[in-house]
């Protein structure tokens, strides 16, 4: 009787670290995180021209740093933003400037601060943003005529993020590589 209890627990115990072992196991959302930093390639197109930038993206908590290291001209450069503002570090000047986010950089700052309101990994609507999901990812935000895509999605420790985001409005298409997630 006693070895019969003993393996009922043992079996009990072995249920237990397997369940926890799953629970652990599962990634999460990079947009669960609410710090984190990756390098980004991001390539602008606008009426057929292209421009590419290099830099180091930090986001804690609805503010975006980011660090530009190419090309050389702007290499150094620290964009700040938080809220609606943006503070610009020039370190060839040793100037530092604050000004007012336009419409079109608040792109990828307002698509974090978007995703960090997310609860669930089924298509819905918040507000005039519509966060459409298939299997269970997230592949796109559709907000007025700006559609934000997410795509190639990789995981890292216990997080799972796309290493390609891309937002288009008709006139313009800026894709962010994203690598190195932390």
């Amino acid at each position: 009787m006693l070895n019969g209890l003993k393996s009922i627990s043992m079996g009990k115990k072995l249920v237990a670290v397997f369940l926890l072992i799953s629970v652990f196991s599962f990634s999460k959302d990079f947009w669960e995180k609410r710090n984190f930093t990756a390098n980004v390639s991001e390539s602008l197109t606008i009426n057929g021209s292209k421009k590419t930038k290099r830099y180091i993206m930090s986001y804690h908590n609805g503010t975006m740093k980011l660090q530009i290291t190419a090309p050389s001209v702007n290499k150094g450069e620290i964009y700040t933003f938080t809220g609606n503002s943006k503070t610009i570090y020039y370190p060839s000047l040793k100037q530092t400037v604050k000004q007012k986010i336009q419409k079109d950089e608040a792109n990828i700052l307002g698509v974090f601060n978007k995703l960090s309101k997310l609860t669930s990994k089924k298509t819905q609507t918040k507000g005039n943003d519509t966060f459409v999901f298939t299997n269970n990812w997230l592949t796109s935000i559709k907000s007025g005529g700006v559609t934000v895509g997410f795509s190639d999605y990789k995981k890292v420790g216990e997080y799972t993020y796309p290493t390609k985001i891309f937002v288009t409005d008709g006139n313009s298409r800026v894709v962010y590589y994203l690598s190195n997630f932390k």
